[in-house]
């Protein structure tokens, strides 16, 4: 099979934005000392999304080394600001390198308004649990990359990707709020979950309540609360909100204790689920297998225990492979 050659163009907002995000990459590298696995993963991952993320970086780094001036400036900072005001005492290393950066980039000085924060993530199959410095607790499944602001009264994160579960130390006058998508989840002191995918989010609450903002243009502006057994699923067109039964809150959260449940789930909501945990993929042959239900309690890096129930609970034939799993119908 022959086709166009990929290329790097972008439109020039979007080209702005993948410097933007390589050079935040870079001045986490060179100028942390905390740089990690996980913040290695993160990287690892936004390289491989798009041939123009790996140019941009490659490109940068390359200048970057060749300016051979981050060592020169690292000793700069400036003076302890006054009271009441929010720029930080000692820019450093930090100000240093988005100098160079903005050398680099070509133009006049460029700094970045993201909020300042530390970024955790796991790979396909990882989970994490994680405490914060004001207490409260994180959980992260599967492939699930947050930022959590190191500001210190800010109480954010954000949810870039995947599913996690959030058991907050409430404080009224600062608020905990996540991030995902154009929504923010607003703790109003209580423990839930956030899963972001790519066009929508759901948040199911165990315990006390949280509220919802949409952005401007979903229901009318108006914040959605959510009480404990509530589950919401919110998209660019609304917020819809439920009360599942105690079992299906369960099952939504089994995760946390490497289980999966489905209860008369299509084969093809099963099979997308266990391939989020997993780097051996499960792939259905046949398109008609899809619409098959299953109801099992699996663990969620097995998926040769998934196919053994696909063998012997629904007659269906597994062909295995390095990295992948092959259903078939049985033959006859």
């Amino acid at each position: 099979m022959t086709g166009a050659a990929p290329t790097t163009s972008q439109a020039p907002g979007r080209a702005d934005r993948t410097d933007e995000l390589a050079s935040n990459f870079l001045i986490r590298q060179f100028d942390m000392d905390d740089w990690n696995q996980a913040d290695q993963v993160e990287l690892d991952a936004w390289l491989q999304a798009s041939l123009a993320h790996r140019t941009a970086y490659w490109r940068l780094k390359a200048a970057w080394t060749r300016a051979n001036r981050l060592d020169a400036l690292r000793p700069m900072s400036v003076p302890r600001a006054s009271s009441g005001s929010h720029w930080p005492a000692k820019i450093g290393t930090k100000l240093a390198a988005a100098i160079v950066m903005a050398a680099l980039l070509g133009g006049g000085i460029w700094v970045s308004n993201r909020p300042a924060s530390r970024t955790f993530a796991t790979a396909v199959g990882e989970r994490s649990n994680l405490q914060l410095a004001d207490g409260s607790r994180v959980e992260l499944t599967t492939n699930t990359t947050i930022r959590v602001s190191t500001g210190t009264q800010d109480r954010k994160v954000w949810l870039d990707k995947g599913e996690a579960y959030f058991r907050i130390v409430h404080n009224d006058r600062h608020p905990f709020v996540i991030h995902a998508l154009d929504f923010k989840v607003v703790d109003l002191g209580t423990e839930f979950s956030v899963r972001r995918e790519s066009d929508r989010i759901k948040v199911v609450v165990l315990k006390g309540s949280v509220q919802i903002d949409p952005p401007g243009s979903v229901a009318d502006d108006k914040p959605v609360r959510l009480t404990a057994g509530e589950t919401a699923v919110a998209d660019d067109k609304s917020i819809s909100v439920s009360r599942p039964s105690q079992n299906e809150i369960a099952d939504a959260l089994s995760w946390r204790s490497g289980i999966l449940v489905f209860r008369g789930a299509p084969l093809r909501e099963v099979v997308a689920e266990l391939n989020r945990y997993n780097t051996a993929k499960i792939v259905i042959d046949d398109p008609k297998l899809s619409r098959l239900t299953i109801s099992a309690r699996l663990p969620a890096n097995d998926v040769n225990a998934f196919a053994r129930v696909a063998q012997n609970f629904i007659g269906l034939k597994a062909k295995y492979s390095s990295d992948e799993i092959h259903l078939s119908r049985e033959e006859k």
